[in-house]
């Protein structure tokens, strides 16, 4: 079980931060992390780990969230509904505008609300309503990505594609679990809009 920190500014009042490493290879998050765990000194270098990632100003970051296409790069972020807590995946614009109609943002606002967001792994409060309404894509760990994802990036990706093109007939449970793996690596992914296929770069 993930653990949130509920943030109390303005702008920030429906985010949560939800603490986890980011390790080389696969994707891990640490469960049941506590003071009677880890003790403080434990705490402090979590929170080192999760202040030292991505940097927000990053050509990856800057890349997939100014793309506003209607087949837009896909975004890994963590929500929190009275139902589901945990990773999704949903295409930039749709988040937009989600948080466009929600908040009031604009473009740039919302860039920088990301940005914050991804850096200090926080999750998005919304409803279960908002998760079908907005596609939120949740994500399933499976065993099998991460097997293939502890190989290195590289690899990963010569197992999964050809060139830019996705070059294997996976489910879409599957294909989730590889956008978020992207996502992590820092690969922008998104649904080609003439082929309908996921391409990379």
């Amino acid at each position: 079980m993930n653990i949130f920190i509920k943030h109390h500014s303005h702008m920030d009042s429906n985010i949560y931060t939800m603490i986890e490493t980011e390790p080389k290879g696969r994707i891990f998050s640490f469960k049941s992390i506590g003071l009677k765990s880890y003790g403080i000194p434990g705490l402090i270098f979590m929170i080192f780990i999760i202040m030292s990632c991505k940097n927000p100003n990053s050509p990856f970051y800057n890349k997939v969230l100014n793309d506003f296409d209607t087949t837009s790069y896909f975004i890994a972020v963590d929500i929190k509904s009275p139902f589901y807590k945990g990773r999704t995946i949903i295409e930039n614009n749709n988040l937009y505008q989600y948080l466009h109609k929600t908040k009031g943002f604009d473009k740039g606002k919302y860039i920088y609300f990301l940005k914050r967001t991804l850096r200090h792994h926080r999750a998005l409060k919304i409803t279960d309503k908002d998760i079908v309404v907005w596609k939120f894509i949740k994500v399933t760990e499976l065993e099998s990505v991460m097997h293939i994802a502890d190989r290195g990036r590289d690899n990963f990706v010569a197992n999964y594609f050809n060139g830019t093109v996705l070059n294997s007939v996976i489910t879409d449970v599957e294909q989730n679990a590889v956008i978020n793996q992207l996502f992590y690596w820092g690969i922008p992914a998104k649904i080609d809009k003439l082929t309908g296929e996921l391409i990379i770069g």
